[in-house]
C-alpha cells in the first residue's frame, strides 16, 4: 500500500507545474510617482496599570467594531531545550477550558456576540486577538481575562495538540518548501533559538505540568501589552482594563537567550537530497539587521528593487526573461533579534545551476551598481502607496502598533515611515547594501535531486550533501545500485482484500485490492471510490521485475495519472499531475529494480525478523525516477483492526518521501494489516481478506 502516499498528498497540496513560458511582450515603463500625500497615522494613547500591564488605545470611529490585541512576550524562543512547542501549546490551549467553562462553552460564549478569537505563537511572543462589535466589548474583555487568567489546560486537549504537532512535523518532511525554510534557518542561525524547529521527540516530551509552569511564569501582567483599537473611548478602555485585568498578578518572566549566530566567512552550498524531484528549491541569504537599525527604510527600498514583488529584478530575470520558475523573490525578516536576508525561487531541476548563478549575479549587482532612477522611484512609490492599506481596519492598526512595541521601536517609527522611505536616495541604497548585503558570504540552501544537480553546482561554491532531514550523505549513498537479492514469489497467493482508508480524521472510503497469479506473472488491481476516486493496475514477474503500470486518480479538482511500460530494462511513459508536475519518463533500470508500488507484496515474501533490514532499488511510478528504499523490522505488536486480531511485525519503510510504518502479519506470507503515513496523516486498516 506504499503507493497511496502521493495521491493522498494532493488532498492537501495542489500539484505545481514549474515551467513558465517567457513573456511575449515587454512591459511598459511605469508612470512617474505622484507627490507624497499627507497621511496621519492614527493617534494613540498609552498607559501602564499598577501591575505593569501596558495599555494602548486607538480611537477609530469609522465603523462600530473593535479589535483587542493582547501580546505576551512568551514566544517559542523561551521553549526549553528538548521541549519545543511548549509556548505554542500554552497559547493554543488557553481557550480549551477554564475554571468555570469548558472549550465548548467558551466557543459559544464569544460566538454568541459575533466575536472571533484567535491565538498564535511566534518566535518572540504569543498574540491573542479578538474582533467584535464595540457594544459587546465588556463580553470580550471578560472572555479574554478568563482564558488568560484561569486556563486549566485539559490533558486530553494537550494530547490532541501533540498528535497534530507530530502530524505536522511528518507532513513537513514531504514539503520541500518547508524543509528548505527549516534548513535555511539552521544554516544561518546555528545555535540561535530562531533556528530551533520542533521534532517528534521534542513535542511529545512536553507535559501538562510543563504547560502550567510556563503559563504561571510568563503569562504575567508586566510581561504583556493590551491594545484596543476601534470605535472606543480611551477613557472607558482604561477603566475596563483596570476592571478586568487589574488583578492580574505581576511576576518575573523568563528572558530569551539570543545565542550569537555563526559568523560567515565564505559562500557555500548545503544540498538536501530529494530523490526524483523535478524541481529545486533555492534559498540564498545570511544574517540581516536588528529591528532598531536606522538603515531599514533604505534596505526595504533596495529589497523592492531586487525581489520585493513582480517588478523586482529576480522575478523579471528568472521568470519573465528565462521562464525558469513561477516566481523569484527576496525579503529581510524583522524579529526582535537579528533577522535574515533571503532570496528564493523554485526552478526546474535541469536549470538549477543557471537559476542559482543568475540569483547570485543579481545579488552581487545590487551591491556593486547603483539602482536606476526609475527603479528607485518605482520602489519608493509602491512602498509609500501601499502603507495606507495596512492601517485601514482596527485589526491592522492593532497589529502595526503591537509589532513596533514588541520590536522596541518608538511611536515615531510609524508616524514617519512614509517620509523616511520617500527620502531614500540612490546613494542610500548602495550604501546600505554595501554595509548589509554580502554576496561572497551567502549561505545557499538547495532542496532537490542531488544526483541530477550536484555536479552542475559544484563550480559555483563548495557543496555539503545531506538527506532531506539534514543527516550527512555520501555520494555512494546517493547512487542507486543494482541488487543480486534472491527474490522468491512462491509464497504469493491469489488475494482479495478491503482496507478502510482515513486521511487525518476523514474517511476517504474503502480500498479494494486484488492479486492474481497467472503462470509466472502477477497482476494487481487497487481501487477506491469515495472522497477520492482511484484506479491502479500493475504487473510484475516472478522476480518482481516490472512489466506494466497504469494509474488514475481524482480528488476534487486535482487529478493525477501515470502509465509506464517496460522493455529491455527501460521504463517509458508519462506522469501527469504528480508530486512534481507533468513528466515524460525514460528511465534505465538497474538490476533488481522493482516498482515502488509493489513493495508491500515484496515485504510479504521477505524473511522478516526483528532487527533485520533490507535495501532495494525501486522505480517510483508517480515520478518515473529510481531511488533506494530501506525496509527495517523495528519490533512486534499485537493489533486489533476491523478484520480481527493479528500478531504483527512493525516495519519501517524509508524512502525519499519520508518514513511510513507498516504492520504485517508475522505468519508468512506477511499480509499487510495496517499502514501509517504520518507525513500525510494517512491510516489504512484491514477490513476483510480472502486468500
Amino acid at each position: 500500500m506504499i503507493r497511496i502516499r502521493h495521491f493522498v498528498h494532493l488532498l492537501a497540496v495542489a500539484a505545481l507545474a514549474v515551467h513558465v513560458a517567457p513573456a511575449a511582450a515587454a512591459k511598459k515603463s511605469p508612470p512617474a510617482p505622484e507627490p507624497l500625500k499627507t497621511l496621519s497615522f492614527p493617534a494613540y494613547s498609552e498607559e501602564k496599570l499598577k501591575n505593569g500591564l501596558e495599555v494602548v488605545v486607538v480611537e477609530h470611529h469609522e465603523q462600530p467594531v473593535a479589535a483587542i490585541w493582547l501580546a505576551i512576550r512568551a514566544g517559542s524562543v523561551l521553549d526549553p531545550e528538548g521541549k519545543s512547542s511548549l509556548a505554542s501549546y500554552t497559547g493554543s490551549l488557553l481557550n480549551k477550558g477554564t475554571k468555570s467553562k469548558d472549550s465548548k462553552q467558551l466557543a459559544e460564549w464569544i460566538e454568541s456576540v459575533g466575536g472571533t478569537f484567535n491565538a498564535s505563537t511566534e518566535s518572540d511572543a504569543t498574540i491573542l486577538n479578538i474582533s467584535i462589535l464595540s457594544e459587546y466589548l465588556p463580553t470580550a474583555y471578560e472572555y479574554l481575562a478568563d482564558v488568560v487568567l484561569n486556563p486549566v489546560f485539559p490533558e486530553d486537549e494537550l494530547s490532541e495538540e501533540r498528535k497534530r504537532a507530530v502530524t505536522g512535523i511528518e507532513f513537513e518532511k514531504s514539503d520541500p518548501d518547508a524543509m528548505a525554510d527549516r534548513h535555511f534557518d539552521e544554516v544561518v542561525y546555528g545555535n540561535h533559538p530562531y533556528a530551533t524547529h520542533p521534532t517528534k521527540e521534542s513535542v511529545e516530551a512536553v507535559t501538562r505540568d510543563d504547560v502550567v509552569a510556563f503559563h504561571k511564569k510568563n503569562f504575567v501582567a508586566n510581561n504583556a501589552m493590551l491594545f484596543v483599537v476601534g470605535d472606543v473611548s480611551a477613557k472607558q478602555v482604561k477603566k475596563d482594563a483596570e476592571k478586568y485585568f487589574g488583578k492580574w498578578a505581576a511576576g518575573t518572566a523568563d528572558k530569551p537567550k539570543y545565542t550569537a549566530p555563526p559568523e560567515r566567512t565564505a559562500r557555500n552550498i548545503a544540498l538536501y537530497h530529494r530523490p526524483g524531484s523535478v524541481q529545486t528549491n533555492i534559498q540564498v541569504g545570511h544574517l540581516g539587521l536588528k529591528p532598531t537599525d536606522p538603515d531599514w527604510p533604505a534596505v526595504q527600498v533596495a529589497n523592492r528593487v531586487l525581489g520585493g514583488g513582480s517588478t523586482g529584478r529576480l522575478f523579471m530575470t528568472l521568470r519573465e526573461k528565462h521562464g525558469w520558475t513561477y516566481g523569484a523573490y527576496s525579503g529581510w525578516s524583522k524579529p526582535v533579534d537579528y533577522g535574515t536576508f533571503n532570496a528564493n525561487a523554485n526552478c526546474r531541476t535541469e536549470v538549477s545551476d543557471s537559476a542559482l548563478t543568475e540569483m547570485l549575479a543579481q545579488v552581487d549587482r545590487l551591491v556593486k551598481e547603483p539602482v536606476s532612477t526609475n527603479e528607485l522611484a518605482t520602489a519608493k512609490s509602491y512602498i509609500v502607496g501601499n502603507f495606507p492599506t495596512t492601517i485601514e481596519t482596527p485589526n491592522q492598526i492593532a497589529a502595526q502598533i503591537g509589532q513596533i512595541k514588541l520590536l522596541g521601536l518608538n511611536k515615531s517609527y510609524l508616524e514617519n515611515y512614509r517620509k523616511e522611505v520617500a527620502k531614500v536616495t540612490t546613494a542610500d541604497v548602495q550604501r546600505v547594501m554595501k554595509s548589509h548585503l554580502h554576496p561572497d558570504k551567502l549561505a545557499v540552501v538547495l532542496v532537490g535531486d542531488a544526483v541530477a544537480i550536484k555536479d552542475k553546482i559544484e563550480p559555483i561554491a563548495s557543496v555539503a550533501l545531506y538527506d532531506i532531514e539534514g543527516a550527512p550523505l555520501s555520494l555512494d549513498e546517493l547512487s542507486v545500485q543494482g541488487t543480486d537479492f534472491d527474490f522468491d514469489t512462491s509464497a504469493l497467493k491469489n488475494l482479495t482484500a478491503t482496507y478502510a482508508v482515513k486521511y487525518q480524521e476523514m474517511n476517504l472510503g474503502d480500498m479494494n485490492l486484488s492479486l492474481t497469479k497467472t503462470k509466472s506473472e502477477f497482476a494487481s488491481t487497487q481501487s477506491i471510490t469515495g472522497m477520492i476516486t482511484l484506479n491502479e493496475e500493475q504487473k510484475f514477474g516472478a522476480d518482481f521485475e516490472p512489466l506494466a503500470y497504469k494509474f488514475s486518480m481524482a480528488a476534487g479538482p486535482q487529478q493525477m495519472s501515470s502509465q509506464l511500460s517496460f522493455a529491455d530494462g527501460v521504463a517509458t511513459g508519462r506522469v501527469e499531475g504528480g508530486k512534481d508536475g507533468p513528466k515524460d519518463v525514460n528511465t534505465t533500470l538497474v538490476k533488481g529494480a522493482i516498482l515502488k508500488s509493489s513493495v508491500d507484496f515484496l515485504i510479504s515474501t521477505l524473511p522478516l525478523e526483528t532487527g533485520k533490514s533490507f535495501k532495494f532499488p525501486v522505480i517510483d511510478p508517480q515520478s518515473g525516477s529510481l531511488e533506494n528504499i530501506t525496509i527495517e523490522v523495528v519490533g512486534e505488536e499485537d493489533l486489533m483492526v476491523p478484520a480481527g486480531s493479528y500478531s504483527t511485525y512493525k516495519v519501517r519503510v524509508k524512502s525519499g518521501d519520508g518514513d511510513q510504518m507498516m504492520y504485517v502479519q508475522k505468519k508468512a506470507p506477511h499480509l499487510m494489516v495496517k499502514q501509517e503515513v504520518p507525513a500525510q496523516g494517512l491510516n489504512i486498516e484491514l477490513k476483510s481478506v480472502k486468500m
